[in-house]
């Protein structure tokens, strides 16, 4: 799917995709937000893994407000507090070591490296949420930095729609035939494709049995992707 000479740069879905924070931190940290909050919620892993299909995190704790048969308007401000709260759980949980990168993702990004590639991250999750992930998880692994960053505060739109990816692409000066995306959930497929970017698939924790069909490749493991991506 890669083929150095040609791409210039992987990017990189976060959550599920670099490291599976989904279960080992998000959602942990949305049920600890609820507690101190005072709301009467406790999210099941079978609850998450529905309220997943709406991306955004703010957008689910919406979601699951109406779902509930509350005013979620009248809730705003309370959902937007949980909402910045559960982030620095979040922070705190990845401060503890909980959540390491995938396995695979160390040696990928570095054999890109080697052969000139770069790699950026495309997420419509928070930015503290990546930066808590970059300095407690990633860095550590001495790793170049990525060439781009989106996160959820830099579009209007989170996936499926492909603005994320299309800003990407503006940031890079690259054209979509230069890049290519690693995601792990169908609404992250949609999006890098309507950007027009091949898609490879390593499947997670909560999205494993969507349906993939637009994507180029789909593997368990990133560790099964090198020779994927690097045309061997």
């Amino acid at each position: 799917m890669i083929i150095p000479g040609r791409h210039r740069c992987v990017l990189f879905d976060l959550d599920g995709t670099i490291a599976e924070t989904e279960g080992r931190a998000h959602l942990p940290a949305f049920n600890h937000a609820f507690r101190e909050a005072g709301l009467p919620w406790h999210w099941r892993r079978e609850d998450y893994r529905r309220l997943l299909k709406t991306a955004g995190g703010v957008e689910r704790l919406f979601r699951f407000a109406q779902e509930n048969g509350e005013d979620a308007e009248a809730l705003r401000e309370r959902l937007l507090q949980v909402h910045r709260a559960k982030n620095r759980h979040v922070a705190q949980i990845m401060q503890s070591g909980a959540v390491p990168a995938r396995a695979g993702f160390r040696a990928l990004v570095m054999t890109l490296a080697l052969n000139n590639i770069a790699w950026g991250v495309v997420t419509t999750t928070s930015r503290a949420n990546w930066e808590a992930l970059w300095t407690y998880s990633l860095a550590p692994l001495v790793i170049p930095e990525p060439a781009v960053i989106v996160c959820g505060e830099d579009v209007s739109a989170k996936k499926p729609d492909p603005e994320a990816y299309e800003l990407a692409l503006v940031r890079l000066g690259l054209s979509a035939l230069r890049c290519c995306a690693i995601e792990d959930s169908r609404n992250g497929m949609l999006a890098a494709r309507q950007a027009g970017l091949p898609v490879a698939i390593v499947k997670s924790e909560f999205f494993a049995d969507e349906l993939f069909d637009e994507a180029q490749v789909v593997v368990d493991e990133l560790t099964e992707l090198m020779p994927e991506l690097m045309g061997a």
